[in-house]
């Protein structure tokens, strides 16, 4: 029974492993104080400080409150974060590839 627990806690995605197929897709972020931003995640580091491209801060019926561009927010003051759409996998994007390639020879 201990050797099944631990098969299925090593089995688990970790927190970064989110994050990292985060990269390049958007994502929603809430901070202490209630604000919450939407953006493109750009990167991260360990302590969870994230850049986000093309970032929007929203009202709270999600509408966009102001734009912001390219922001920088501090791990220490991130709540959440959550990704707002699944990122295409490799094969995918080769299929798109050639799907274009096709289109351009007509």
């Amino acid at each position: 029974m201990r050797e099944e627990r631990v098969v299925n806690m090593v089995d688990r995605p970790k927190p970064l492993d989110v994050l990292s197929k985060s990269l390049k897709s958007p994502v929603i972020v809430k901070t202490r104080g209630g604000r919450e931003f939407r953006g493109i995640l750009a990167g991260y580091d360990l302590h969870m400080n994230l850049l986000l491209n093309d970032a929007e801060e929203l009202n709270a019926d999600s509408s966009v409150k102001h734009l912001l561009g390219e922001i920088l927010l501090r791990g220490d003051n991130v709540v959440f974060i959550s990704p707002t759409e699944p990122r295409n996998t490799e094969e995918e994007e080769g299929a798109k590839g050639k799907e274009l390639k096709e289109k351009e020879k007509w």
